[in-house]
């Protein structure tokens, strides 16, 4: 600030003498403070400033840096020597005095008297004088009467701010005096609104009145500190009261105000705001709001979810029914999250959110979801429980226990003695255990509890490794009180695991060519007595069927319900044989008296069985038996009888009531209805050596692969006529690697291919055109890695298979076609449990796997959790579990227990 000293001028002892201001600040007073700088003494007891202001202001006059014994008093004077106001503080304490001075004709002058008091010793001092211009903006403003009509600021409000500048000034303060500020204001709907009043240089204070002129809230802080009142309130008028608080000061005020939102919700039930659902609602209910309707319909049973997701002060859910009638109620104090978790009919329903304790507003999101419930599959009395059947293998269920259906039953069958597992798993999650939770039991035929499982929340339920004879049993799932869920019941029954023994102790009978024939298997093995014979097992009993020296029977088929073999006797070698259920008969004697035809690719087409065997020339050639007659079927007749290039091949399978098979050393495919003039050569690409095999059906088409010279190894389809068609070239160049595996799933047609030449071997599925034939994953990821997919098997639509992975190792996959996954890590880690002898057990997936402790068999549903572990024939080595084969509801295999040999199972 300007400080002058050494006044010359000095300062008079009288008016009129008086050290005029404007000599050394040039102008009038101003709001910036300007200093003088002199003394008072024995001699010179009073000092005189004359001093003008440019309109009506704020003077402040401020007289410090007394010294110490010294007393001297300030005085304001007007032109004519009045006193306007003195400050007669005693000793050296400093004096001020603030005035508000009125607005006079320009260049009236007033007056600043300094005096030393009597006795006072002398001293020097420092006068400030500074002048704020009043900024009163002459609207009579000074009741809440007169603001009705003069300081509306309505508009500006509901617009959502105002500012303005004023004054207010006390009496006892100056001639200017303006005691009050009033505001009127009207909101149109409720709100918050927020009122600054922020004063310049002196006091003021600030207050909210509703429309009577009663007090709502006030703010008085102390000096120039800013006054603040922050406010929730309904539509309707208000009055802001700005008062001088014995001083003066301009200010300024700034009013804010936020509208609440439109509201969503209808304030009485009659006016109920109809919602869809799932939906989520941003609203707030208030004091003058104190409450918000929704209405709602299920169109069928469901479970319906109602929360708040968000909250900031104290409200309440109540979840009532078309009526009006409390259904449930959530309270909880304060910004908890309230909700409602209810299993709910179809029908109409109506959610009420309250203001709850004494917040004035509690802005609040509403989220409201249904899931729906569906038609209830298990019913709520044992006498009407769902019946499952047999169970043998694995099955799974998805349902719901609720409020509206506390209990599910269900009915199952147990054939035989068997392993029992239950696992039931919550499918359903929530904060509150008490809401999510369901419980089950076991009970027997006559209503008598077994097992139990009563977990809390969402924990899973199970039963494990229960040993239950045949029989009828009853599941039972239920809930209590609010609980609500989606549940997962996963089941499995495994028949008890029985040694069927041949040959006695450590020898073993080695059982092989498993064949299923009617409800009994068929098989042969070697008693260590007998040799090698035909046997025959219900699962119970073993019988063997023939006792010829040297008989060794393979190459089972069935056809017409009798079983046909390759097998030799003494006198006639080794011939096509037939049993028909009670006797052996010798069907050939191809190579006359002793000689071996050897038959072999016995295959069953309608009502015939083809089969290849070597004549009394040594030539392999096709054979037909319909029951009674059996023919040659001679496609090249008088070719050497030393030349297997001409033979018919491995390679045979049963299409269209017509065999296909490859001959002249696998390089075509052939098509015969069992004779000469019905047999005929299929084309693939105009060549004769076209490495025809791998003969798939799938539906109404016959897959293959062959090489055309052109396209190399691929994928071929024939379905009539002569002809056969490249199903699309995936490998390029003329490649020499064939594709694999090829395998009917679900009428799509898996195979295992190297479409870039790059050695690792990928899994592929195809509907028989170019665009439907894909890669499974087709990443470049694990399957598709090395040897790729191996041991492909169909369980209905789904592709089982064996494949390695750098992380798990060779492990079971499946596959819905489209993506490939690891069904479980048997052996954990990188491992190798190497599933073999897959085989579809009536919908389950049966195999042989090792889990790090043994080998043994195992059973999948294509899930994690129910890829399980069914024998333990050999626990602490390899029972080496293989040739697994269904017969009926049981399975058998071969297995050794470690000391009475390789024998037949059964499950």
């Amino acid at each position: 600030m300007p400080t002058y000293s050494n006044l010359s001028p000095a300062p008079g002892n009288t008016r009129a003498t008086a050290l005029d201001t404007a000599t050394y600040i040039g102008s009038p007073l101003t709001s910036a403070a300007n200093v003088f700088q002199d003394s008072l003494d024995s001699s010179n007891r009073n000092d005189f400033y004359k001093f003008t202001v440019g309109s009506s202001s704020i003077v402040t006059l401020n007289l410090t840096e007394l010294q110490p014994g010294s007393d001297a008093n300030l005085i304001l004077l007007d032109s004519s020597g009045n006193t306007l106001k003195s400050s007669p503080k005693p000793g050296n304490t400093s004096e001020s005095i603030r005035f508000n001075l009125n607005n006079q004709p320009a260049n009236t002058p007033y007056y600043v008297q300094i005096y030393l008091v009597t006795g006072g010793v002398s001293t020097t001092y420092d006068l400030s004088l500074s002048a704020e211009t009043i900024t009163d903006s002459g609207i009579s403003d000074n009741t809440t009467a007169l603001a009705d009509t003069n300081r509306d600021i309505s508009t500006s409000v509901n617009g959502g701010s105002y500012s303005n500048t004023d004054f207010v000034g006390s009496v006892g303060t100056g001639q200017f005096i303006d005691n009050s500020d009033y505001y009127k204001f009207t909101l149109t709907n409720s709100g918050t609104v927020n009122i600054n009043l922020t004063p310049t240089s002196g006091n003021a204070d600030l207050q909210l009145l509703n429309s009577s002129g009663s007090s709502l809230q006030n703010s008085s802080l102390a000096g120039t500190n800013p006054d603040v009142i922050n406010r929730y309130l309904a539509a309707g008028t208000y009055y802001i009261n700005v008062a001088a608080n014995g001083d003066s000061t301009n200010y300024n005020l700034q009013v804010n105000f936020t509208g609440d939102p439109t509201d969503q919700g209808g304030n009485t039930l009659a006016n109920a705001t109809t919602i869809n659902v799932p939906t989520t609602i941003s609203d707030l209910v208030s004091t003058g709001d104190n409450q918000d309707f929704y209405k709602f319909t299920l169109t069928s049973n469901a479970l319906v979810d109602i929360k708040f997701t968000s909250l900031s002060a104290d409200a309440n859910l109540i979840l009532q029914d078309q009526s009006g009638a409390n259904i449930q109620v959530s309270n909880q104090s304060g910004t908890f999250l309230d909700y409602i978790r209810r299993s709910l009919v179809a029908g109409t329903y109506n959610i009420l959110v309250s203001r709850g304790g004494s917040a004035t507003v509690a802005n609040y999101t509403l989220s409201v979801t249904a899931e729906n419930v569906g038609t209830d599959q298990a019913f709520n009395i044992l006498a009407q429980a769902q019946d499952l059947g047999n169970l043998n293998g694995f099955l799974s269920r998805n349902e719901f226990v609720g409020n509206i259906d506390t209990n599910d039953y269900y009915k199952l069958t147990l054939t035989q003695t068997s392993n029992f597992n239950l696992n039931l798993a919550v499918l359903s999650s929530y904060s509150d255990a008490q809401l999510v939770n369901a419980d089950v039991q076991l009970l027997s035929s006559n209503n008598t509890q077994i097992a139990l499982s009563n977990q809390p929340g969402s924990s899973s339920e199970s039963f494990s490794n229960l040993t239950l004879n045949a029989g009828t049993y009853y599941i039972r799932v239920y809930t209590t009180g609010l609980a609500s869920t989606f549940y997962g019941l996963n089941l499995s029954a495994q028949g008890k695991v029985t040694r069927l023994e041949i040959n006695p102790g450590a020898a073993s009978s080695n059982p092989s060519n498993l064949t299923t024939l009617s409800n009994a298997l068929y098989f042969t093995a070697d008693d260590g007595v007998n040799g090698i014979q035909l046997w025959k097992s219900d699962g119970t009993t073993n019988i063997r069927l023939t006792n010829t020296s040297g008989f060794n029977p393979t190459n089972l088929v069935v056809f017409n319900n009798k079983l046909y073999f390759t097998a030799s006797d003494s006198t006639y070698g080794r011939e096509l044989w037939e049993y028909n259920g009670t006797s052996t008969n010798r069907i050939s004697d191809i190579n006359a008296n002793t000689g071996n035809s050897d038959p072999g690719n016995l295959t069953v087409v309608s009502s015939q069985l083809f089969f290849t065997a070597v004549d009394g020339n040594s030539a392999r050639k096709l054979w037909v038996y319909n029951g009674t007659n059996l023919s040659l079927v001679d496609v090249n007749p008088g070719f050497a009888t030393t030349n297997p290039a001409n033979n018919p091949s491995t390679f045979t399978t049963a299409f269209n009531n017509r065999l296909f098979f490859t001959a002249k050393n696998n390089s075509q495919i052939w098509s015969t209805d069992g004779t000469v003039a019905g047999t005929q050569v299929i084309t693939t690409g105009g060549v004769t050596n076209s490495y025809a095999r791998s003969l798939t059906v799938v539906g109404s088409t016959l897959y293959f692969t062959a090489n055309d010279g052109i396209t190399g190894h691929e994928v071929w389809k024939y379905q009539s006529g002569t002809t056969a068609s490249l199903v699309k070239d995936i490998t390029s160049g003329n490649n020499g690697f064939a594709p694999t595996n090829l395998t009917d799933v679900g009428n799509t047609l898996y195979f295992v291919t190297d479409s870039d030449n790059d050695f690792n071997l990928e899994l592929w599925k195809s509907d028989g055109t170019p665009n439907g034939t894909l890669p499974i994953n087709p990443n470049g990821d694990s399957p598709n890695i090395g040897f790729g997919s191996i041991y492909l098997t169909p369980v209905g639509n789904t592709l089982y298979f064996v494949a390695n992975d750098p992380d798990t190792g060779v492990e079971l996959w499946n596959t819905n076609g489209t993506n490939a996954n690891t069904v479980k890590d048997i052996w954990t880690g990188s491992n190798n449990s190497i599933p073999t002898s897959l085989v579809n057990f009536n919908g389950t997936l049966a195999f042989a796997a090792s889990d790090g402790s043994n080998r043994e068999v195992w059973f999948s549903n294509g899930t994690a959790n129910n890829t399980q572990k069914v024998s333990n024939i050999y626990a602490s080595g390899n029972a080496n579990p293989s040739q697994l084969t269904v017969v009926g509801t049981k399975l058998f295999f071969t297995a050794t227990d470690g000391v009475n040999g390789t024998e037949l199972y059964v499950i």
